[in-house]
């Protein structure tokens, strides 16, 4: 049979102890930390774009060039670079932004650049060029220097008609990368406040 257990003084300090603790903390204004403060998925939101002021959203570009899928690739490479810049919040619906960014890609230009003995192309030269603006809230619109939307990469060529895609589409995966990082630069310096001096200068 089973006898019951009486307490002692130091175990009852103990259970006191332990009863009054979440009192005493909550009194000391110590809480758990809600989900929308403290976690990086609630709401969607990236932790470089909590703190981000400036919404912008970033539209389908539109492909004028003849190759297939170019459009998206450009348009996942922007909005993949400008979730990434802490100053940059994406935003949907145009009606939500400051700044909203828009374009299109021109025709390719793809020249050869060396020969095989037998005059066969072995390496490929493709220039990845754009038109980009970006319209201000205000209804300003500014146009991006032309001359910071064009890129040149080099690709292989391949008896196998099928490589050689693969290997312009690789070129042109990283001209999306390389020129969504300039056009990410650009419009962060668009929107940062220019200082200053005291003297007006």
């Amino acid at each position: 049979m089973l006898r019951g257990t009486r307490s002692t003084p130091v175990a009852s300090f103990v259970l006191l102890v332990l009863a009054a603790s979440p009192l005493s903390l909550s009194g000391c204004g110590y809480r758990p930390l809600p989900l929308s403060e403290g976690n990086s998925s609630a709401g969607g939101v990236s932790p470089g774009q909590r703190g981000a002021s400036t919404r912008l959203a970033v539209m389908a570009i539109r492909n004028d060039s003849p190759e297939p899928w170019l459009d998206r690739i450009l348009t996942d490479a922007l909005r993949r670079e400008m979730e990434a810049r802490g100053a940059l919040r994406l935003v949907n619906d145009p009606a939500d932004a400051d700044l909203v960014l828009r374009g299109r890609v021109r025709p390719l230009q793809i020249q050869s650049k060396s020969f095989s003995s037998f005059v066969a192309a072995l390496e490929y030269a493709v220039t990845l060029e754009l038109e980009l603006e970006v319209v201000r809230a205000s209804g300003d619109i500014v146009r991006l220097d032309s001359g910071m939307l064009s890129e040149t990469d080099i690709y292989l060529a391949s008896a196998d008609i099928e490589v050689t895609r693969t290997h312009k589409l690789e070129a042109l995966r990283r001209l999306s990368d390389i020129l969504a990082s300039r056009v990410a630069d650009t419009i962060e310096l668009m929107e940062r406040p220019i200082e200053v001096s005291e003297d007006g200068a």
